[in-house]
């Protein structure tokens, strides 16, 4: 009897010792996986990626902000004056602006990207703690890692950079409003400046 209970409780303790070691190394192969070399070149592409699309939007802004100043300046007359050299400035100044907010936010979506594997590797991690297999958890773990590359790029927006030449809106409506003003100046004294058009042909009957 006590060799047959002694038997038992020599197999159970080896059949844990043989779950735990299974489980130990479903664990280790999760944690290489998503912290080994090819993952963060994948993070370290995609922040590439992600700058770089943040940056497209930032010269496509720059462009039209480039534009409307100098078409804003030359209807008014002030190319290369202090006014153009105020906007200019201002310009510049947003763009630089404009470089740091595409990094901060491509350096976010590759902190996202990290938190979202660990999420996943922690949960992996946890469904090995109930036996899941060594082949099981490393193809869990590659699908998870390209479930969530997938969504990060998803998740990047063009409008997230915000309007970064916001600060140029009132030069350009001022530079409309006084070309509006210049007009309708023209248009008046053409039809109302002694001398000229029905006003003066009118007088001239008399």
């Amino acid at each position: 009897m006590g060799g047959g209970s002694n038997g038992s409780a020599t197999k159970a303790a080896q059949e844990e010792s043989w779950r735990q070691n299974n489980i130990n190394q479903a664990v280790n192969q999760i944690n290489a996986i998503y912290g080994g070399a090819a993952r963060q070149a994948d993070i370290n592409d995609f922040l590439g990626a992600s700058r770089s699309f943040y940056t497209n939007e930032l010269e496509k802004q720059k462009g039209v902000a480039d534009r409307s100043l100098k078409f804003a300046m030359a209807r008014n007359g002030l190319t290369g004056g202090t006014a153009s050299i105020d906007a200019n400035r201002t310009l510049g100044e947003n763009y630089q602006s404009g470089i740091l907010s595409a990094d901060r936010l491509a350096q976010q979506a590759a902190a996202d990207l990290r938190t979202a594997d660990d999420n996943s590797r922690m949960n992996l991690i946890s469904q090995a703690s109930t036996g899941m297999g060594l082949t099981s958890g490393a193809q869990q773990a590659a699908q998870a890692m390209q479930a969530n590359l997938q969504g990060s790029r998803g998740a990047m927006k063009a409008d997230a950079l915000g309007d970064v030449f916001g600060g140029l809106a009132n030069v350009f409506s001022n530079s409309q409003k006084m070309a509006e003003e210049r007009r309708g100046s023209r248009a008046y004294g053409l039809l109302y400046q002694p001398g000229f058009g029905a006003g003066a042909a009118a007088g001239g009957g008399r």
